[in-house]
């Protein structure tokens, strides 16, 4: 049943590369023998941890802060709130014109002796698949962004065109409850006051210089996803920069404390047959290993890594701007590509802003992956091992139960410009859960 098999191509965009991957063909799977749910994701706006917690909530903080699923008072209401809050009513400072407050989701599962898989279904706001990402263009002698996501400030400001990668994301707890109101609150855990696109997100400046975030430690930017228990308080503001020390969080992490996170991208992993495989800990950290894709971004230079390679590209080291979103251009791999020279770029030249690597290996190379796009949805899936006997991933065990998430990027959107669940429950073997995984015989 374990066969090897080149990945599933995007029905409307470009074909893939060749990644064999180990366990059963989903494409050959009996889908129709596999139970369906339907899950409606909604839009979240800036509903943050703290502000689930706060008066602001009203009477739901109090069920919150009573330990109450947040299913016990908002099942059935998801379209109502996400229509409500991507209108710019509340909760949403800078909506999107024409978005849609929720979208349904039909998820099936299923696992055999060695495997689970997860396979969601939407239909997509855009009228073409979401399988382009990030370019930087070539003008009057620099590098800036040519196209990147809907919400970005170059898009807003019409300085850069939209381009972004459609995405289904799944978050997984373990079954010991080691993550605090996970079951409960759902990915709301993970978002703060102070993070990216939130109220109060710190500047760039603060957080390169934060001793163990910034510079001089994992030298970040920006603040992503993290969870309360890395952190030495959490106040209104979200308490960012409260990291615990080393010793508490390597304690943590080995007790499981943390939230796998599933995330098959159209651009930079399903074309390699794989899904991002990341853990949301003190950050929202990639697996250790060699990922699906890297950044083609040099900062300190201020233009790409790396280009074509002439010889394997009909003489061009980059792209033209006709090929903007064009499928049958290609993608920039470590297979084509080589150290940037700036004396092959020409004016007007473009370059992908992300490099994909069709060879992955460690924890970061467990999720398997594939996608369709055709007649306006998304048919994605990821597999994996049940276990992975790696340290950053949660282990799934037949017979038993796991809080989990599902959130959806669509229509040329990122970061919390997304569509979540409220919390749910994975079941293997069982029929207790929102989604429940059926034995493959």
């Amino acid at each position: 049943m374990h066969k090897k098999f080149a990945v599933l191509a995007v029905a409307s965009a470009i074909g893939p590369i060749a990644s064999p991957v180990l366990g059963a063909d989903p494409a050959r799977m009996k889908w129709d023998n596999v139970p369906k749910s339907q899950i409606t994701l909604f839009y979240p706006g800036q509903s943050t941890q703290e502000w689930m917690t706060s008066a602001a909530h009203k009477a739901g903080a109090t069920g919150v802060n009573e330990g109450k699923n947040c299913q016990s008072c908002h099942k059935d209401e998801e379209a109502d709130i996400g229509n409500a809050i991507v209108s710019g009513k509340k909760l949403e400072p800078n909506p999107i014109p024409g978005k849609p407050g929720s979208v349904k989701v039909t998820v099936q599962a299923a696992y055999d002796k060695e495997y689970f898989y997860l396979r969601a279904s939407w239909p997509t706001n855009a009228k073409e698949a979401g399988v382009f990402h990030d370019y930087k263009g070539y003008k009057d002698g620099k590098w800036s962004t040519y196209a990147s996501g809907r919400t970005y400030k170059e898009v807003k400001a019409r300085t850069a065109k939209v381009s972004y990668e459609d995405r289904l994301n799944f978050m997984l707890g373990d079954n010991k409850g080691s993550v605090a109101n996970f079951e409960n609150q759902g990915c709301w855990v993970t978002c703060h006051n102070s993070m990216r696109d939130a109220p109060n997100e710190p500047a760039k400046e603060q957080v390169k210089a934060h001793p163990v975030l910034g510079d001089a430690g994992m030298k970040k930017s920006d603040i992503r996803k993290y969870l309360p228990e890395t952190r030495t308080a959490i106040d209104d503001a979200g308490g960012w920069d409260k990291v615990r020390d080393k010793t508490t969080l390597d304690a943590l992490m080995a007790k499981g404390a943390f939230l796998d996170l599933w995330q098959a991208r159209a651009y930079r992993s399903i074309p390699v047959g794989k899904a991002d495989d990341s853990y949301v800990f003190q950050y929202r950290n990639f697996d250790s290993g060699k990922k699906p894709f890297d950044s083609n971004w040099d900062g300190d230079k201020k233009q790409p890594k790396l280009m074509f390679d002439p010889a394997k590209n009909k003489g061009a080291a980059a792209l033209t701007e006709a090929q903007f979103r064009d499928p049958k251009a290609p993608r920039l791999d470590d297979t084509n590509s080589i150290p940037y020279d700036a004396t092959k770029i020409r004016d007007g030249d473009l370059l992908p802003g992300f490099i994909l690597n069709t060879k992955q290996d460690g924890s970061a190379a467990d999720l398997n992956a594939s996608g369709t796009w055709a007649n306006g949805a998304w048919t994605m899936t990821i597999w994996r091992k049940l276990d992975t006997k790696q340290k950053d991933d949660v282990a799934l065990v037949p017979g038993q139960t796991y809080p989990v998430g599902i959130a959806v990027h669509d229509d040329a959107s990122t970061t919390r410009f997304h569509y979540v669940s409220l919390p749910l429950k994975l079941s293997l073997g069982k029929k207790e859960g929102h989604i429940n995984a059926v034995e493959l015989k």
